[in-house]
């Protein structure tokens, strides 16, 4: 099986994997194209449920090297009533962002749920002018951000319309917000411990005291159409956390990951002081949640059952066949015709597009994300 064959070649399976994102990426660029100019001109409901399954397809990519690659060993821990609405309203996760990978479980977390199709979030600006993942990004109405409040504040406000307008029964959208704004390190908790005690703060122990002022603006605008928060806190035993690339070499890793629905009706939505004191509640009880799974090496509660699902496996061969069986004949072709110059460029064309497709792949990191305003106004 090619999955397999994969684990054996590090070196092939990294390029391997990038060829199939690009290539695959530019055929989903394409596609979302035509939707927007010839379907959601026409019908904004039907043209953005279709943009939805193309971007589910090619995060299918990103989610067969959690599940198939890596075959991480992944437990949810939850209660299934929690999950019962998920595709009857729009919901916003609130994560924290451990390790480098949170992305991709994230993504993985997405689609055992099989919401993948809904997610939006909130991406640094730049990341809106790499192809594939960028535009990708673009036609789905994720919110880039600039790290300017006086700018922010009305892409916030402008996005949320959009969002708002979306129905949720018959696009429900998940929306993936890592309030830190940046990943956990120690130096980073250094100095995040240092702003709380500036400040009279109870510091946190496991997380990053979270940027709110951008948190507290988008609950507010979008209002009424939220139809619940979901607390999402991922966690490695032994305190393993993987990196990105060693994820795309094969690696596998142990990951847990709990997420709890919070309704609508809990979560403060016009007092402003209020919202942010409700975001600063979520990373007190990811805290002491963090606490807990070190001690313990789990998260309380139920284990919950989710198991893999196959798409991301059959999707993954779909685009093998259709991006490497052209490129094998091509090859095949200037071979056997002498063209050596032609496989020399090509060989050129290769080593470039395995450069792009790396910075591709590193910029579709979520934790890059943009979630509030300037590095300075932390909390605020």
């Amino acid at each position: 099986m090619l999955h397999k064959i994969l684990k054996v070649h590090s070196l092939f399976a990294v390029s391997y994997i990038s060829y199939i994102y690009l290539i695959s990426g530019f055929i989903v660029n394409f596609l979302q194209l035509l939707t927007f100019l010839f379907i959601r001109t026409v019908s904004d409901k039907w043209g953005t449920k279709i943009n939805g399954y193309l971007q589910a397809f090619l995060f299918a990519i990103f989610t067969f090297v959690v599940e198939w690659h890596c075959n991480c060993n992944i437990r949810f821990f939850s209660h299934p009533d929690d999950m019962k609405n998920r595709k009857k309203e729009h919901c916003l996760c609130i994560c924290n962002h451990k390790g480098e990978v949170d992305w991709l479980l994230g993504y993985t977390l997405l689609e055992r749920l099989n919401v993948l199709e809904g997610c939006k979030g909130l991406i640094k600006k730049e990341t809106m002018y790499l192809p594939v993942i960028g535009w990708k990004m673009w036609f789905s109405d994720y919110m880039f951000l600039s790290r300017r409040w006086d700018k922010d504040q009305q892409i916030i406000k402008k996005t949320c319309k959009t969002w708002s307008n979306y129905d949720p029964l018959f696009n429900s959208n998940f929306y993936v917000l890592f309030a830190e704004g940046t990943r956990f390190t120690a130096a980073k908790h250094e100095a995040a411990v240092k702003f709380c005690e500036e400040r009279g703060i109870e510091p946190f122990r496991n997380v990053l005291y979270p940027r709110t002022k951008g948190a507290v603006e988008l609950i507010s605008q979008l209002g009424d159409t939220l139809g619940c928060v979901y607390d999402v806190v991922f966690a490695y035993p032994g305190n393993k956390t993987p990196g990105t690339w060693t994820m795309f070499d094969g690696q596998s890793t142990d990951v847990d990951i709990y997420f709890r629905r919070i309704d609508a009706a809990d979560v403060p939505k016009k007092d402003k002081e209020a919202i942010s004191d409700f975001i600063v509640q979520q990373f007190r009880d990811k805290d002491s949640l963090l606490d807990y799974h070190r001690t313990h090496q789990r998260f309380p509660g139920e284990q919950m059952p989710l198991p893999r699902r196959h798409i991301s496996l059959i999707l993954f061969y779909m685009w093998s066949f259709l991006t490497v069986t052209p490129g094998v004949l091509f090859v095949y072709y200037l071979i056997i015709n002498q063209c050596f110059n032609m496989l020399a460029l090509l060989a050129c064309i290769c080593v470039l597009g395995g450069f792009i497709s790396h910075k591709i792949i590193s910029a579709a990191n979520v934790q890059k994300s943009a979630p509030t305003t300037t590095e300075k106004q932390k909390g605020a």
